[in-house]
This record gives C-alpha cells, sequence and structure tokens, in this order.
C-alpha cells in the first residue's frame, strides 16, 4: 500500500512518490467510527485513493468528503467515489456547490455558511472552515483542525516540482513561491488571508499540492504575505547596473530553475552554455559575450532543449525579474509560447491593453470588470476636471443608489443571480439616463451624474426610476432601492482643493442614501442631513474585515429593527463612530489600522463615544485579552465560531433597554 501515516488517524493516501510536475495529496482523517477525506483528487488518482481507503477503513465510515474549490484535478473523481459506494456529505462553499454541481454529483451538500464554519464529529471534535475567497477561486477555502493543529489547506502553499518529495525541504520555499506567482491573483489578496492564518497554532500544513510543511510552517506563511503576485504586478524597480549587474539577473534565473526542475538537468544545461564560467558552489561568477543577447539565448536554449512547459512555469517569474530591473522581456516568450500558450498571451495582451489606457489617463480612469461602468475614482477625476476648467454652476447632481437587502437577497437566489441583478439594473439606469451617466461606486453600489437638469425634473426622473425597479420583472424577486442626491448649489468650495470639495459633495448624497434607508428603505431623499433623523432610529456598527461576517451579522440585527452600519477596519470605524454616534459597536479585535482595543480607547477619549457599549466578536480570546477587555469596560467577549443566537439575544437587551 502507498498510503503514509502522517500523525493519529492522519493519513496521505495518494501516490506519494509521484512526480509530475503538479501531483495531488488527498487525505484522510478518522475519528471514531467517522472519517473525513479531504481533496480526493482527479480521475487519475481514483485506483490508488480507493485501495488505500479501503486498506485503512470501511468506506462507509466515510461522512464527509471536503472539496475546498472547483477545479477538476482535486473534485472530478467525487462522482467515481458515489459509483464505489461513498455515501458521504459534500463539505464545500455555495460558490463552490454552484459550479462543481456540474460534475454530476449526487451527495448531498454540507454548506459552511449554513453551519457556522464548523463541523463536529460525535466525539465534540471540531474542524474550523476558514475562508480564502480568490485563492485562486471566489468560493475557496481551507480547514484548520485545532486538535492536531494542521491547516488543510488546499491550493495555497502548494507548489510545482518535478523533484518532489512529501515533506518539504531546504529547496522546497522557491518551488512553492514558483506556483503561488503563477495562480494568485495579487498579493492584496494573498496577505490578508496570511494575517488570518498567523493567529492561529499551525503545526503541520497539508496542501492539496507539492510537499507537506511541517518545519516552521510560520516561515512560509510569512513568505507568502510579501509575496508579489499577479498579472497586475508592479514591484519597486532597481537599477541593474547597481545590484551587482547582470550576472545577479543570470544567477537568479539559474537558481530557481534548479528549485523547480531536477537539479541535475538544470546544471547540465548551463554547463552545456559555453558562455558561462560557473563555480564549485553551482554559482554563475563571470560571462562572455553580449549581455542582452545571452538574456535572450538561455531562453532560446530552454525552449529547445527542454519545452514550452518549462517556459510557461518559469513566466511568472521572469515578468518579476523584468519588471523589477526594466529589462524586455525574452522574444522567445513573445512567440514561442503564441502557438502553445494562446490563452495565456490572449490575457497577456488584455492586460497590456488595459495598462496602456490606464496609462493614458494617469491610472485614473477605472472601470468595473462585472459591468463595464467607470467607477468612483473617474467620477471623482470628472469632477475636478469641471471644477478647475468649466463654471461651478456648470457641475451636475450626484445620485447614489444603494440595493436594499441585497445580501439577504444573494444568500437566497445565489451567485448567478447576484450578477443577473447587477446588470439588470445597469440596464434600467442607462436605459433612462445614458450610459455616460451611470457609474460603479466603491460606497454605494451605483451612481449617476446628471448634467442639464432642473432640480424638479431630477426629482421626478430618480423617483419614477425608484417605482420602475420596483415593480420590474427583470428580478427573480421583489427588488427595492433607496437613492439619495446632492445638488450643485450645496458644493462647499472654500476648501483646501477641489479634491476635497469633490469628496464632501460626493459624501453629502451617500449621507442622504443613508437616510433613505433610516426611513425605511425604497426612499429617495434629496434634502436634509442624517444628523436630523438619526435620534429616531438605534444604529449599531459592525467592524470586521470578514465581509460574510459582515453580512451575517447584519441580516440577523436588521430584523430588530436597527439600522446597521459596517466598518472594515479600525480607523474607518473609529471615524464612523464620532460622525453617527452608534448606541453599540460589534467589533473583531484583530483590525487593520486601529485593533479593537486601541478602538475602544480612542472612544474613551472623546465624550460624544464614551458612552458606546461595545461588544467583541473574534478569533482572539485569551486570560490576557480578556483582562484587556475588562480593564476598558467591555462586558461581552465572544469568541468566533460564537452562537449567532447569543450575540442576538445581547443586542436584544440593549434595545429593550433603550427604548424603556
Amino acid at each position: 500500500m502507498s498510503y503514509y501515516k502522517l500523525k493519529d488517524n492522519l493519513y496521505h493516501i495518494g501516490d506519494h512518490s509521484s512526480v509530475n510536475g503538479l501531483d495531488c495529496n488527498p487525505y484522510l482523517l478518522i475519528e471514531g467510527d467517522e472519517a473525513v477525506l479531504f481533496d480526493p483528487g482527479s480521475k487519475l488518482d481514483f485506483e490508488i485513493v480507493w485501495e488505500n481507503i479501503n486498506a485503512l477503513i470501511d468506506p462507509q465510515m466515510i461522512k464527509y468528503v471536503v472539496l475546498h474549490h472547483q477545479d477538476p484535478d482535486l473534485c472530478s473523481q467525487m462522482p467515481m467515489l458515489e459509483h464505489a459506494g461513498i455515501n458521504a456529505k459534500v463539505v464545500t462553499t455555495w460558490r463552490t456547490m454552484t459550479i462543481i454541481q456540474y460534475y454530476d454529483i449526487k451527495s448531498e451538500y454540507y454548506l459552511v455558511e449554513e453551519n457556522d464554519y464548523t463541523l463536529t464529529f460525535k466525539t465534540g471534535r471540531t474542524l474550523k472552515f476558514l475562508l480564502t475567497p480568490y485563492l485562486h477561486f471566489a468560493g475557496a477555502f481551507v480547514t484548520y483542525d485545532e486538535s492536531l493543529k494542521a491547516l488543510f489547506s488546499s491550493d495555497l502553499f502548494g507548489a510545482f516540482s518535478y523533484n518532489r518529495t512529501l515533506f518539504a525541504d531546504e529547496n522546497y520555499m522557491d518551488k512553492m513561491l514558483a506556483f503561488h506567482e503563477h495562480y494568485m491573483p495579487a498579493n492584496s489578496v494573498l496577505r490578508p488571508v496570511m494575517d488570518t492564518l498567523l493567529n492561529y497554532q499551525i503545526h503541520i500544513i497539508l496542501p492539496q499540492h507539492g510537499s507537506i510543511i511541517t518545519e516552521d510552517p510560520k516561515k512560509y506563511i510569512h513568505a507568502l504575505r510579501t509575496l508579489e503576485c499577479g498579472s497586475l504586478l508592479r514591484p519597486i524597480k532597481k537599477d541593474l547596473m547597481k545590484s551587482s549587474g547582470i550576472i545577479i539577473i543570470y544567477n537568479e534565473v539559474f537558481q530557481r530553475l534548479k528549485m523547480v526542475f531536477p537539479y541535475e538537468e538544470v546544471v547540465a544545461l548551463f554547463n552545456d552554455m559555453a558562455a558561462f564560467s560557473i563555480n564549485e558552489s553551482q554559482e554563475i561568477y563571470a560571462y562572455v559575450g553580449d549581455p542582452y543577447k545571452l538574456w535572450e539565448d538561455i531562453f532560446r536554449r530552454i525552449r529547445d532543449e527542454k519545452g514550452y512547459r518549462w517556459l510557461t512555469v518559469t513566466e511568472p517569474f521572469l515578468r518579476n525579474i523584468c519588471a523589477t530591473y526594466e529589462l524586455s522581456i525574452p522574444e522567445v516568450f513573445q512567440s514561442s509560447l503564441e502557438d502553445a500558450e494562446r490563452k495565456n498571451l490572449e490575457l497577456q495582451q488584455i492586460n497590456i491593453a488595459l495598462d496602456q489606457k490606464i496609462q493614458s489617463v494617469n491610472e485614473r480612469l477605472l472601470k468595473c470588470p462585472l459591468t463595464g461602468l467607470y467607477n468612483e475614482t473617474f467620477l471623482k477625476s470628472l469632477l475636478i476636471d469641471e471644477l478647475e476648467n468649466e463654471d461651478w454652476r456648470d457641475v451636475g447632481t450626484i445620485v447614489t443608489i444603494g440595493i436594499d437587502d441585497f445580501s439577504k437577497y444573494k444568500l437566497k437566489y445565489g451567485a448567478n443571480e447576484e450578477i443577473t441583478v447587477l446588470k439588470n439594473i445597469v440596464y434600467l439606469l442607462v436605459s433612462a439616463f445614458g450610459e455616460q451617466c451611470v457609474y460603479k461606486m466603491t460606497s454605494a453600489d451605483f451612481g449617476l451624474y446628471i448634467k442639464g437638469y432642473s432640480e424638479e425634473a431630477v426629482i421626478s426622473s430618480v423617483e419614477a426610476l425608484r417605482h420602475q425597479i420596483e415593480q420590474s420583472d427583470l428580478f427573480l424577486g421583489k427588488l427595492t432601492v433607496s437613492l439619495g442626491a446632492v445638488f450643485n448649489k450645496e458644493l462647499n468650495l472654500d476648501l483646501t482643493s477641489y479634491e476635497v470639495a469633490v469628496d464632501q459633495y460626493i459624501e453629502k448624497s451617500l449621507n442622504r442614501l443613508r437616510i433613505s434607508k433610516l426611513k425605511g428603505k425604497n426612499y429617495f431623499c434629496y434634502s436634509g442631513d442624517v444628523e436630523n433623523v438619526q435620534s429616531s432610529v438605534l444604529t449599531l456598527l459592525v467592524v470586521d474585515s470578514d465581509k460574510i461576517n459582515t453580512e451575517v451579522i447584519s441580516n440577523f440585527i436588521t430584523e430588530l429593527g436597527v439600522e446597521v452600519i459596517v466598518a472594515g477596519d479600525g480607523y474607518e470605524a473609529l471615524e464612523l463612530a464620532k460622525k453617527i454616534q452608534p448606541k453599540m459597536i460589534i467589533t473583531e479585535v484583530i483590525l487593520d489600522k486601529i485593533d479593537g482595543f486601541l478602538l475602544r480607547e480612542e472612544l474613551l477619549k472623546d465624550s460624544r463615544t464614551k458612552g458606546i457599549e461595545v461588544v467583541y466578536v473574534s478569533y482572539q480570546k485569551d486570560q490576557e485579552s480578556v483582562e484587556r477587555a475588562s480593564e476598558l469596560g467591555v462586558i461581552h467577549y465572544l469568541k468566533k465560531p460564537y452562537l449567532l443566537s447569543e450575540l442576538v439575544g445581547i443586542v436584544n437587551k440593549k434595545i429593550r433597554g433603550l427604548m424603556e
């Protein structure tokens, strides 16, 4: 048998001797008379996986199969397991379920969102599921087993490897980085997830591809936290000659190839190139000839002797090198890969075209990729240009639009309907006001910039639009919008700059959108300030970088008749608290910019905010943090995962107290 025992009742049940470059790692966890299968693999892996399962347990013990994302190298084996007799629930996210159902999976689904992101065995042992959106799929997640301090990490921490070992060795870091440079979208997506993982005790990382990490897992987490990756990569430029000359570039390529591909083959390839002198430490210390021609020759030789696979795997690393040192991409990547990797080249050309467009307007004119609309950054740029070059009286009206209870709608009808709703609302907005008037906003769902209308005409037209959306049959369920408007007579030009004036102009429209929400939604507000209606409405502020968590809390709290405002970091929460003075703040302790403890300290310094009750809901809860919370006057401190009913009860009790 080829299974490998990793820890008590935890087994690697794939072919751990395989060296195909992108091998699969299925895992089996046994707890009492129950078992969980993690990421079983592709159809190609079925025979060995099934053989190993039968060698270890009765297959009927498998009660759950965890599918961390939707790719066929992870999921496509599932129908074969069902046919062989596995009767288990498929544990995954709703986004992943939407895709993998097309593998013809018959099993019942166990959606992590509907089960508090946990799975509990009969014995009481619990698995925790952590969302890792867009790494590399929107519905991706990982599993944390607190008993073993083990992270089943899916694609994260995986690697390309043609000289694979079951456990990570001293060369694994470069292999892992090469894989993530290729598949992960951006550091801005990687970093928050790595920050979350650093809050957990992790003794072993079990990726779907590559090698198992047992030595110093935090080192690998920190490496991905700072990794620059993705097609929009913009690393810091370095002067080539001030960085030890071009020979340092040759060695970076040489060393990376040795880490990823068979060592002997790489060394032989470079030794055969007479232009290089290589010392006993297998480092290039001299070269002969035109350095830039030699740069081209290296990759031409790789193509001719090792084929397109080596080029493809090397490409993201090479582009990083070229961007960093301002080198040209070798010609071989622009010609040879055109035939072998046409799809990748098309994406590259799209990115180049987009990059040129962005650069042509000083990187300000951006579009929403989903709706095709210009975004809020573009709108602000347009307004600033108009203030600089036109009479302020010619500036148009800003209308901001928010879809009412959209999070509930998405949970009910799914991701596909979410996209349909956005596109249909764009259709109605464009039909009413023209494409040039419609924008995708950051702080609201949509915005209108209307010129040439009187105030009366704007009010009449926007009210008609609100009613049209309410009555529309373009949506599966009933849908309404709230709207806020601001007119050019309300522009404040006595400020430090036009940028500040524009920010305040748009903010006033957003303020009125909030009034519409406070007044019961499906409402259009075009006058007044939020402070005038705030006193009659109970407001609660939820602070967390996890959007799923804030959506869930908002959905339940709004049912109590409470207006919920959301902030993504501590600084934003502090500014909102000063502005709207909510009755209660529910906050994660682990926040960007200002953490939950410092947020509470800052609130206590201001007489306007010192009386706001704070509730902590956090993954971080130990004796030290509880004592610190108590010193700050925080009474309620819930540890994630928590019972939602307990949190709702705390809020409900507070509401009753305020109403008495």
